[in-house]
């Protein structure tokens, strides 16, 4: 809103066109939207480390561990009893 009203004024103040002045502004605020956005997103592989740490990796293990686990056990039964 305060680039708006910014603008509103230069091109006042200025004589420059109305439309020009809203068309840049349009393009600058879409530039800033889209830089923010890309932020975000380099900002997402940190964030989403600590939530794969704690809740992928103990299922990847039990699936990835577990049969090899249940054989072991298996065999030890088979050798101890």
């Amino acid at each position: 809103m305060r680039g708006l009203v910014n603008t509103l004024a230069q091109t006042e103040r200025y004589g420059t066109p109305l439309s020009q002045a809203l068309r840049v502004l349009s393009a600058e605020m879409r530039q800033n939207r889209l830089m923010k956005a890309e932020e975000k997103a380099a900002r997402l592989p940190a964030v989403l480390t600590v939530p794969m740490i704690i809740f992928i990796m103990p299922a990847l293990f039990v699936v990835l561990i577990g049969p090899g686990a249940l054989h072991t056990i298996d065999a030890l039964r088979d050798v101890l009893g």
